[in-house]
């Protein structure tokens, strides 16, 4: 059955939608003008804000990166012995200052997070545990993990906290594809040699061999495996 047909010129007599809508939407401007360009205004003005803080972050992260350089440099030249003793632990401590600056600049993200993370190189290499803890501490999310992990356990080693140094190489052994996990064994094997845990330190060498049979500590490895067993 056929729909009832409507005839042209009725169609013709009744108002098209599109026309109507438009008319209300031109009705309702003319109507708002005034606050329809105020919001605009404030639009454009979020617009404008956001970009400024933006770019301005974008600069904050250069300025920062340049400084972060300068650090690493200094740290590099320290950490390769290109100078005295003395002239070490100078180029330390500059390099710690040239951290702290550009963190003070820039703390987000990434470059923040190397920043930190070479601050505590830097206070390790001075013999300083308990500042590079605290700022090895926290960095344990993202790319980073591993190395601050790694970096603990050196510092509580270091103190002979065997117990507290076990406890952070555990998490770098235990995960596989980590690139700090033969370094995580180790140090588990030495923190058990250090607990006077024998036996749990054998098998900590022996899962090291196992996972880099041809490493360049594998002489090391086997030599203290054959220590262990006596």
């Amino acid at each position: 059955m056929t729909g009832k047909k409507v005839s042209r010129k009725k169609l013709l007599k009744e108002p098209d939608e599109f026309i109507s809508t438009t008319a209300k939407i031109i009705q309702f401007v003319r109507g708002h003008r005034q606050q329809i360009i105020l919001y605009g205004i404030i639009a454009l003005a979020v617009v404008v804000a956001c970009s400024g803080v933006y770019f301005y972050l974008l600069w904050q992260e250069g300025k920062a990166q340049a400084v972060q350089q300068q650090g690493l440099e200094l740290y590099q030249e320290a950490f390769f012995k290109g100078s005295t003793p003395e002239g070490e632990k100078e180029n330390y401590r500059k390099a710690i200052e040239k951290f702290k600056e550009a963190l003070k600049v820039y703390n987000r993200g990434n470059l923040s997070q190397v920043s930190s993370i070479y601050i505590g190189h830097c206070y390790y290499a001075l013999k300083e545990y308990d500042r590079a803890i605290a700022s090895y501490s926290g960095r344990y999310d993202g790319i980073f993990r591993a190395i601050a992990l790694d970096g603990l356990g050196h510092c509580y080693e270091s103190k002979g906290d065997f117990a507290k140094a076990l406890e952070h190489y555990q998490k770098n052994a235990i995960e596989e594809h980590n690139p700090f996990q033969e370094e995580g064994l180790l140090g588990v094997a030495r923190c058990y040699e250090g607990l006077q845990q024998k036996p749990k330190a054998l098998e900590a060498y022996q899962k090291a061999l196992a996972k880099s049979p041809k490493s360049r500590m594998t002489e090391f490895i086997q030599r203290k495996i054959s220590e262990l067993k006596g």
